[in-house]
């Protein structure tokens, strides 16, 4: 996925908590579809952010993220690929922007009402758990070499198919619409 900027939601122009780079706003914007269906494609940014004011163009692209986001999430196809740097870039810049995009999705699905309380299985527990713990990732990170790289491939794999795991069980698909009565 290619780099998207938004100068108007970095820390430096945007109070308050939220997003600070692709990957973190992608990973948001993962939590709130994960437990808000409903979410509104042409300003979804704002249940993110306290007061921001995105110009035409960050529009354009917030809107085409969202789009791309809802498509992917509901693709049979589990096409949905995080906002990370290419491969072709350090290991540990593209370990900072997985910890970045953990930290998003956690973020998103606490600003959407995921508690405590909220009922999930014992795998969505445990996927949960386990983002969090990779959103904690220290400035320790190892050198770059093969087994950390497939170690690096293995996690990302883990965290699109547990996202996709968690959107499932808080976003089930509703088939009483396609039953017919006999």
């Amino acid at each position: 996925m290619s780099e998207l900027y938004f100068p108007s939601l970095s820390p430096e122009n945007n109070e308050g908590d939220g997003p600070t780079n692709a990957a973190e706003l992608q990973g948001a914007l993962c939590g709130l579809l994960c437990l808000d269906s409903q979410a509104n494609r042409q300003d979804w940014y704002k249940s993110l952010y306290e007061n921001i004011a995105p110009d035409d163009k960050e529009i354009l692209d917030l809107t085409a993220l969202f789009d791309q986001t809802v498509q992917s999430l509901n693709s049979l196809d589990f096409d949905l690929q995080l906002a990370l740097p290419d491969d072709n870039a350090p290991l540990t810049s593209r370990i900072v922007a997985m910890s970045d995009w953990c930290h998003g999705l956690i973020y998103g699905l606490g600003t959407s009402g995921l508690t405590d309380d909220t009922e999930l299985s014992a795998d969505c527990q445990e996927y949960i758990a386990d983002t969090i713990k990779i959103s904690q990732i220290s400035d320790d990170i190892p050198e770059d070499t093969n087994e950390e790289e497939t170690n690096f491939e293995e996690l990302v794999e883990y965290l699109r198919m547990g996202l996709f795991l968690l959107y499932s069980e808080l976003q089930p698909v509703d088939n009483s619409e396609n039953q017919t009565e006999h």
